[in-house]
């Protein structure tokens, strides 16, 4: 007989036992185990959910299998990477903002900057010094900022990376501008102060100059280093906004420079050119721009002065025309073929006609030799100067009495060397002529060099001279005339192959004086486009003449049946860019003849244009700029020959034509 039993549910899926079955009987727990049991016992299951459990339910739990684990895991990585490439890119982006901020801030400074070094002689150092302070804060929170190692990681990135090291690479070149040159410029301009460098009783005093030398040096190698670093950026591979700012800093570096390089060069030179190292001896050579020579006007008078510790003094003085220099037969030195095939022999016949090329430094040495052949002194350098710098320098200075009864200031002085000084001398003699010239001269370089007139207005003036290329300087010493190259000042032809230039210069051919009422203008235009990738510039040269039909000294005039009409004939020059040319010439419409040949590797063109008083001559030039489409999208530079009247002009930028297809 089967056992009895009282459950309920004999086969309660449960526990799976048997309906024949006995139950083992509990074990009463204990300790920790029977207060778990109690209250697992406190909350009995319903008998809803005992019926929704299922025999898996009451099984024992499986490991999860490793493949499984795998996923999980690697979704959490990917998760976690996730976040953490988010959190960083935020970051990276908050740090590009912050640079960015920042850099906005310097670059504000450094246009502030700039304006305030503009002019060094007038600057406030204490807004100066101001200014300085904060762009370095500004450059070094920047600077923190891309220096922050996240960031730099991120620079390694694809595409996006550029970017940011670009970002990175301003930001280190500003900083180091801001703490390497900034402070350095505001140290010079409280140097470079009129009262330090215009000249005081025929002294410069070249101390301070010898002072800031070395900061000088140093801040322009840090301006053509900043240089050299952002031109090595890729602006090709740059989002628009960072590669206009990597082009914004690569122009203000430009502009930098041009404030740093000629500085750097006048703290070299000037010390030793005016004597720190021992006496130094110059010609000072006056050009009549009333008669035309190509860097300016006929060398009429010249003194010799000497430097000697920033003392300066005149020596010798005398006229090119005078018997003391004369004529030179045979020439005092051999000439090259393109040069007398340009200018014959007479730049090295006449010392009047040194200076029928424009290449000044060529012209300098000539006449030095020839005043070392005549004298036997040695000379160590040129330099040119004509009234109207002298009159820029006089501004602002009490009247001169130069003899004879003639006054001048700087409202006259033109007038007087020029005009008036040709009509109150017997034209039959020309050595008292000579003599008051030299003697006047003398007297208003003299004064310059007193430290009587206006220190700024020295300044001022000497800079305005300098920009129209009426001073002009020349060193007999290689080293020193390689620096003066760089320069404006030097009078050279510019041999700059990767910047297209064009030059306009004017030689008298009347022997005459009549250039003084000769007002000119040139402008250039863009021409067509060849096949060759040459664009074609068009240079119209317009000569207004408006002397008087009659009254003027045979002086003045000169000897030509053509001068004694008041008629002027005027050799002019256009030089073509390197490797360019000049392919014709119209004179008011109409084709004239050109002859052609080379100065210093520019193609020379050269017509001869005749005008009787008050009458115009309209030239046009068809040049052709250089085959390399590299030169182009610039705007050339244009050289004239100084005349009494600053001339009128205009240059459009250098139009890029379609590359060649070959």
């Amino acid at each position: 007989m089967a056992e009895h039993h009282n459950d309920p549910n004999p086969t309660d899926p449960l526990t799976h036992q048997a309906a024949t079955e006995r139950p083992v009987p509990p074990t009463t727990p204990t300790g920790p185990d029977r207060i778990a049991d109690e209250t697992t016992r406190a909350t009995p299951e319903s008998k809803s959910a005992r019926q929704r459990r299922t025999p898996a339910d009451n099984a024992e739990p499986h490991p999860q299998p490793a493949h499984q684990r795998r996923r999980r895991i690697i979704a959490w990585a990917m998760i976690g990477a996730g976040i953490t490439i988010l959190a960083g890119t935020a970051w990276v982006g908050w740090r590009s903002y912050q640079a960015y901020t920042h850099l906005t801030n310097a670059s504000a400074d450094v246009s502030a900057l700039q304006d305030q070094l503009k002019d060094i002689t007038t600057t406030d150092p204490t807004a100066t010094t101001a200014t300085v302070n904060h762009l370095q804060t500004e450059a070094s929170a920047a600077r923190s900022a891309v220096d922050d190692p996240i960031y730099r990681a991120a620079t390694a990135t694809p595409f996006i990376g550029a970017n940011l090291d670009a970002i990175r690479q301003v930001t280190l070149t500003v900083n180091s501008l801001a703490t390497d040159v900034m402070p350095s410029l505001t140290d010079i301009a409280q140097t470079m102060q009129p009262a330090q460098l215009a000249p005081t009783n025929g002294a410069i005093n070249i101390e301070p100059i010898e002072r800031i030398s070395p900061l000088l040096q140093n801040a322009d190698t840090a301006v053509n280093q900043a240089r050299q670093n952002i031109a090595t950026i890729d602006r090709t591979t740059l989002i628009q906004p960072i590669s206009d700012a990597v082009l914004t800093l690569s122009r203000k570096l430009d502009q930098a420079a041009a404030i740093t390089g000629p500085g750097a060069r006048i703290a070299r030179l000037a010390p030793p050119m005016l004597g720190s190292n021992g006496p130094r001896t110059y010609l000072v050579a006056f050009q009549n721009p009333a008669e035309l020579r190509a860097t300016g006007g006929i060398l009429g008078s010249y003194a010799v002065i000497q430097a000697d510790q920033g003392k300066i003094t005149i020596i010798d003085q005398g006229g090119a025309s005078s018997r003391k220099l004369g004529i030179f037969e045979p020439p005092v030195t051999q000439l090259t073929t393109q040069q007398r095939q340009a200018y014959t022999d007479r730049p090295a016949t006449y010392p009047q006609d040194v200076n029928l090329t424009p290449d000044f430094p060529t012209a300098a040495a000539l006449f030095t030799q020839m005043y070392q052949t005549r004298t036997g002194n040695h000379i160590n350098g040129v330099m040119a100067i004509d009234p109207i710098a002298l009159s820029y320098m006089l501004k602002g200075t009490a009247p001169i009495d130069v003899g004879d009864g003639v006054t001048v200031t700087s409202d006259n002085l033109v007038p007087v060397l020029l005009s008036t000084a040709y009509q109150k001398f017997d034209e039959s003699d020309q050595s008292p002529r000579d003599a008051f010239l030299a003697h006047a001269t003398a007297l208003v370089f003299t004064e310059v060099m007193s430290g009587k007139a206006d220190r700024r207005a020295i300044l001022d003036g000497l800079r305005k001279a300098s920009d129209e290329r009426r001073v002009l300087l020349y060193s007999a010493d290689p080293t020193e005339q390689a620096d003066i190259a760089t320069t404006g000042i030097s009078g050279a032809i510019d041999q700059d192959p990767t910047h297209p230039s064009i030059g306009v210069y004017m030689n008298d051919g009347t022997g005459a004086k009549l250039g003084y009422y000769l007002h000119n203008e040139v402008h250039v235009t863009n021409g067509a486009c060849h096949a060759d990738g040459r664009r074609e510039l068009q240079v119209r040269v317009t000569m207004h003449y408006n002397a008087p039909p009659n009254g003027l000294p045979a002086y003045v005039t000169g000897t030509t049946d053509l001068g004694k009409r008041g008629g002027l004939q005027t050799n002019v020059l256009v030089q073509a860019p390197i490797d360019g040319h000049v392919t014709d010439a119209h004179r008011d419409g109409t084709t004239t003849s050109i002859g052609r040949s080379t100065d210093h590797a520019r193609e020379t063109a050269t017509t001869t244009v005749i005008l009787n008083p008050d009458s115009s001559a309209q030239l046009d030039f068809t040049v052709l700029g250089p085959a390399d489409p590299a030169t182009n999208n610039v705007t050339p530079n244009l050289t004239v020959t100084p005349g009494i009247q600053t001339w009128t002009t205009s240059v459009d930028p250098y139009q890029a034509c379609p590359a060649p297809t070959n």
